[in-house]
Parts: C-alpha cells; structure tokens; sequence
C-alpha cells in the first residue's frame, strides 16, 4: 500500500475505536440493567478479536481484506476497555475506581515504555509469532473476566426513580463539558508526546540517546499510577483532575522552556513531572467518569471517556497527516494552552 495513505488510516482507526468503545459501553449499562451477565458477550466480542489479529499478518499482502480485517479487530477490541469498568463498579467501591484503573493503565505504561525495545528484539521474527502471542493473551484476558463474574453473587438489583432521572438530566451538560475538557487533556498530551518531544530532547542531545530519553514520559506516567490512589482517596477525583491539570500545565511549560534554556536536566524532569500529572489526570477522569455515571450509566461514561481519547489521537493523526504539525514554538505551546484552558472549565465545575 502507498505508504501516504497510512496516517489517514491510522486516524480512521482511531474513528473505530471511539464509535466502538461509546457503543459497546452503552451495551454493556443494558445488559447490566437487565441483570444480564456480560461476561460471554466479552469472551464472543474477545476472540473474534483474537482471531482477526491471528490472520492480520496472512493478509497483509491483499489490502482488501486486510483492511476489512484490522477494522473489524478495532472494533472487536472495544470488549476489553470499557466493559471491565462495569464490571468493577459492579463489585468494588466507588472510591477504590481510580486505583483499580491505574493498576490497568500500569499495564499500558509499561507496554508503551518497552514497545521500541520489543520492535527491535522482534526484528526478523516471523510476524505469525508475536501475532499469536497477543491473540492467546487476549482470550484468556477474556476467560478470565467470565470466571470471575460468575464466581461473584449477582449485584442486588439497583432502583432508580424519578429523582434520579431528573438529576440525571440536570448533569447532562456538566457531563458534556466534562468530555470537552477531556478532549483537550488528551489531544495536549497527543502533541506533546507524539510531535514536540522528540525534537525538544534532539536539540539537548545526541539523537542516538532518544531511545532513553523519550520513555521519560511514560515512567512518569507509572509512577503517577502508583501514586494517585492515596490522593483520590483523600480529596475526591474531580479534586485531584484539578490539581493534576495546573501542575502538568507547569510541567509542559517547563518541557517548552528547557530546549531554550539549554537545560537537558530540565527537561528530563519536566517530562518525567508531565507524564506523573498525566497518569494522575487519567486515573481521576475514569473516577469522575464512573462516579457520574453510577449506578446504570458506567460503561457509558467510561466508553464515552475512552471513545474522547481515541479522538483526540485521531485529531493528532490528522493533524499529521495534513502537514500541519510541523514542531515550532506555537506548537510547543499548543499542549499547554490546552492543558490550561481545560483547568479553566475544571475550576468552573463543581464536585459530584
């Protein structure tokens, strides 16, 4: 395939994500409500999408049913999002929500710290390898969601009245603004890790030390996991989204302002600093998610959540693929102008 249709595939694929995630979540809040076990519609969705990544490498070589192939893996994927939010609001307390998603995220940290080393030991491995690797990880994920449902008592049945109805109405716009300021964290983010940072540390240092240089971010972003359950537990997730968001605005002003002072330890502590605030800014919008969406509407507001941030790596994708995302100090300061409109709209949003 021409190799100038990737980016828009890239972003079309973070389309999928987003309308997928959104649908399936408002599945899973029907299936809840009907007192439903949703762990067999995950082990369905779960190797369907297992099977898909299995035949992805066999049809790399015909794009017309690679395409059809990796979309319908995007979508499939959704199962393992959204849905495991459900099921922990179902059994664990409300407050226990960020801890348990930072224990998720960590996953995901570690996952994108090691991904260039992995693509670099994989070199020359015969792709059908790695492919069935996370294709098998994928479905015991799912077998493994089932066992425990039904290991658990069934929820007691949750009723909800006309007060509920009507304050879940009067939270509607509050809950659109929350999505709107999770738009801005994310695409901030998008373009501060995946355009500004690379340039920022090759203007300080040998290009040959940006293999240890950019996993900065993301070793932040684990030890912010570890950190924030105390916080939330202590102030309130909406609290801590607050203070996460005025510090990691500094942060990434301190990443921007680094490369012109010429400080290269500055900068490694400002990116470290912005990816703790960030992993702090995740775990307290999936709390303030499952929170406002409790007791019927988790999977909703978690899929709309996750569905936000695959738009704004979409839009960031776009951006790129568009030739607008040429590094610069406007666009240095792009993340955050952004990060700091959005504490704007946080500072005006009053605590659950």
């Amino acid at each position: 395939m021409d190799k100038r249709y990737l980016p828009w595939l890239l972003a079309a694929d973070q389309l999928l994500f987003a309308l997928a995630d959104w649908a399936v979540g408002v599945a899973v809040d029907r299936a809840r409500a009907a007192l439903r076990r949703i762990g067999p519609l995950l082990v369905l969705l779960s190797a369907v999408s297992a099977v898909a990544m299995l035949l992805l490498p066999w049809l790399a070589a015909t794009p017309m049913l690679f395409l059809p192939m990796t979309a319908l893996w995007v979508v499939t994927s959704a199962a393992l999002r959204a849905p495991p939010y459900v099921l922990l609001s179902r059994y664990a307390a409300r407050v226990a929500m960020p801890r348990l998603a930072g224990i998720q995220l960590l996953g995901l940290a570690v996952a994108a710290a090691l991904a260039p080393y992995l693509a670099i030991v994989l070199k020359g491995v015969d792709p059908a390898l790695p492919f069935a690797l996370s294709a098998l990880a994928v479905g015991v994920s799912a077998l493994a969601l089932v066992r425990v449902e039904r290991a658990l008592p069934a929820p007691p049945k949750v009723a909800v009245g006309a007060t509920a109805v009507a304050s879940d109405r009067a939270s509607s716009a509050a809950w659109g603004q929350l999505l709107l300021i999770a738009l801005l964290l994310a695409f901030g983010q998008q373009l501060h890790t995946a355009i500004n940072s690379a340039p920022q540390f090759r203007r300080l240092a040998d290009p040959a030390l940006l293999p240890w240089l950019l996993p900065v971010f993301w070793v932040g972003f684990s030890f912010g996991l570890l950190l924030v359950d105390r916080l939330v537990r202590g102030r309130g997730p909406l609290p801590v989204l607050q203070l996460a968001s005025a510090a990691g605005a500094l942060a990434l002003s301190s990443a921007a302002i680094a490369p012109v002072a010429g400080s290269l330890p500055l900068l490694v502590a400002s990116q470290f600093a912005a990816g703790g605030f960030w992993g702090f800014i995740l775990c307290a919008s999936i709390g303030v998610a499952a929170e406002r969406g409790y007791p019927l509407q988790t999977g909703r507001n978690t899929g709309a959540l996750m569905a936000t941030l695959a738009v704004a790596a979409m839009s960031r994708l776009g951006l790129a693929a568009s030739g607008g995302a040429a590094p610069g100090s406007l666009l240095e300061w792009l993340p955050v102008a952004m990060w700091g409109g959005a504490l704007v709209l946080l500072l005006r949003l009053r605590s659950a």
